[in-house]
């Protein structure tokens, strides 16, 4: 995953010819609270320079590389003279005051005269602080709190205005300072563990992501001294600039939600850039067409609208894509998930096995269907808690490794339950249990037990479905359930809303002996009703028929038996549709 961050870095500098430098400068506005900039503002002529007050421009992204701003530094200043402000005179004090402040004149590699602008600026910046302190606090009352402003130095000539990034000095400090910090561990003509290249200097603790530390001794190869962390993970200069950059990149354009969840989708090109099809290449390449893509309405799978992976299937199996979830809190990071490799030929799978289950449902699957069942372990929770499980079976799914049938059935059972026992919207967690067990199937990531069976009656709606109902005792059960349903309905019919056989389903926990016993009460009870008419003796007939097919000892979950269970509650108008004609519907309805 590092390297496809890197190569992706290499790819955007390239792409969009930036410098060096350019990949360590940020834009304040990138979030478009920024609109505007305060200036600290001096004149310079030929002899000296001038504190000139404070003034305020609108912010100008053709700027960026002479606004010259880079985060970080906490509480402390940052790597040049420019910051958002958040107090007024703590921003001015640590940040600006306190970049010159710790600047060390004696060790500063160039011109006497940028040493003698530095310490002019330095000493200006002290005997103005009050007025520029008030007036930088007069601007800031003058925009409501929720519009950001930046705070950074401007310099007047003859030819107009200049900023920090017009200055050599300040662009050679930049990169002194960023250098700075990586190199308190280092060490030279050592091996890049990114580019593989033998390199005069390798930095030992490059930290681009977070999770990656060295905090405990245990952490560090080959000892518990620190300064032997290289050994761990050593980085060249040119690898750790491209990986900031691909790690911009990815955050800026290819972090996409995932039901409460964030990934980044990071591709991978095996065997380079030139092997991959223009068309695809132009998606990373072009943040317009990104863009306008992300706007677009397309198959979706994740069912996030920004959505990209529909146009990736398409690709060649030349490029692979990695899918990180990471959860950040304040400066941590963790990762919650890495599913790497993931071929674009293993995508269109993905989306054929979603249109084989839109086709059958007549609806659009996407992980939706599976996140309803697997977000929270109870309904009135406020927050999630079954992300684990949710994660690792969208691994399986992304990696087509098998899942485990019986796990799974008893999360759906779970959800189902819940609402069937308060009567809410059961059928539509049925629907999506049913939906994502057809999506699995497809994709062969569950094996379905499948017997040869005499031809009957209702074949056509249970081959529709695929290997999912063929056994006799899944289909006598979904007969069952079907037949139950119209007994449910009846009910509530005559009984103005009350549907009290639902009692005898004992909350969808029946078992092997409840279910024998529970046909005979279905039949009885619709007799009562003078509702056992032809259609419903057929339906009892064939349910008969698989259950006794089916023998004793089924030797399958609870789980499982009311899972086929509720899917005849959900079929019961698929079989309806053959029992009856419009006539005698009309009838019996």
């Amino acid at each position: 995953m590092i390297n496809a961050i890197k190569n992706l870095g290499e790819m955007v500098i390239e792409t969009e010819n930036k410098k060096l430098l350019d990949v360590l400068i940020e834009n304040p506005n990138s979030g478009g609270s920024y609109k505007n900039v305060i200036t600290i503002d001096f004149v310079i002529s030929d002899t000296d320079i001038e504190y000139n007050g404070v003034n305020i421009e609108q912010y100008d992204s053709a700027k960026v590389s002479r606004y010259m701003y880079t985060s970080g530094g906490g509480n402390g200043p940052g790597l040049t003279p420019a910051a958002k402000i958040t107090e007024p005179e703590k921003t001015f004090n640590m940040k600006i005051k306190g970049w010159f402040k710790k600047l060390d004149y004696k060790k500063i590699d160039t011109d006497d005269s940028y040493k003698t602008l530095l310490q002019r600026i330095n000493k200006l910046l002290d005997e103005n602080s009050i007025d520029i302190v008030k007036n930088i606090k007069k601007f800031r009352n003058d925009f409501p709190k929720k519009e950001g402003l930046i705070l950074m130095l401007r310099f007047a000539d003859k030819n107009g205005y200049k900023y920090i990034g017009d200055f050599q000095v300040f662009r050679d400090l930049l990169l002194r300072k960023d250098n700075e910090k990586y190199m308190k561990l280092y060490s030279t003509d050592k091996v890049c563990s990114i580019c593989g290249k033998k390199r005069d200097l390798v930095f030992g603790k490059v930290d681009t992501y977070a999770f990656y530390t060295i905090d405990k001794r245990g952490y560090i190869a080959g000892g518990f001294n620190e300064k032997d962390s290289w050994k761990n993970y050593p980085v060249c200069p040119e690898c750790r600039l491209a990986l900031e950059e691909g790690k911009k990149y990815v955050e800026s354009n290819l972090s996409f939600k995932f039901y409460g969840l964030r990934y980044q989708l990071i591709p991978d090109f095996i065997i380079g850039e030139k092997s991959i099809k223009s068309d695809i290449l132009d998606i990373f390449k072009s943040r317009d067409k990104l863009v306008s893509l992300k706007k677009s309405t397309k198959k979706r799978i994740i069912a996030d609208e920004d959505e990209i992976l529909d146009y990736l299937k398409d690709a060649d199996d030349t490029m692979t894509l990695n899918f990180l979830f990471i959860k950040r809190s304040n400066s941590a990071e963790r990762i919650l998930l890495l599913i790497e490799d993931v071929f674009p030929s293993h995508l269109r799978k993905i989306f054929d096995g979603k249109e084989a289950v839109d086709k059958i449902f007549n609806e659009g699957f996407t992980f939706k269907n599976i996140r309803n069942f697997l977000s929270k372990s109870d309904i009135n929770k406020r927050n999630s808690d079954l992300d684990g499980y949710f994660l690792d079976i969208t691994d399986r799914i992304f990696k087509g490794n098998a899942v485990d049938y019986s796990l799974l059935v008893k999360f759906i059972m779970k959800r189902v339950r819940e609402e069937f026992i308060a009567d809410r919207y059961y059928k539509n967690s049925i629907k999506d249990g049913m939906m994502t067990v057809t999506f699995l199937e497809k994709l062969k990531l569950i094996n379905m037990e499948v017997k040869k069976m005499e031809e009957r009656i209702f074949d056509g709606i249970f081959e529709k479905y695929g290997e999912d109902f063929k056994t006799p005792l899944k289909r006598g059960l979904i007969l069952l359930g079907a037949l139950t349903e119209l007994l449910l309905r009846k009910q509530y019919t005559d009984r103005g809303g009350a549907k009290p056989f639902m009692k005898n389903l004992k909350s969808l926990k029946m078992s092997e002996r409840d279910i024998k016993g529970l046909l005979p009460a279905v039949q009885n009870k619709l007799e009562e009703y003078k509702a056992f008419d032809k259609g419903k003796r057929l339906l009892a007939r064939e349910a008969s028929n698989y259950l006794l097919l089916s023998g004793d000892n089924w030797n399958i979950p609870i789980d499982e038996i009311n899972f086929y269970f509720a899917c005849g509650l959900n079929l019961a108008d698929d079989f309806t549709a053959i029992i009856y004609k419009k006539e005698e519907e009309k009838v019996n309805e």
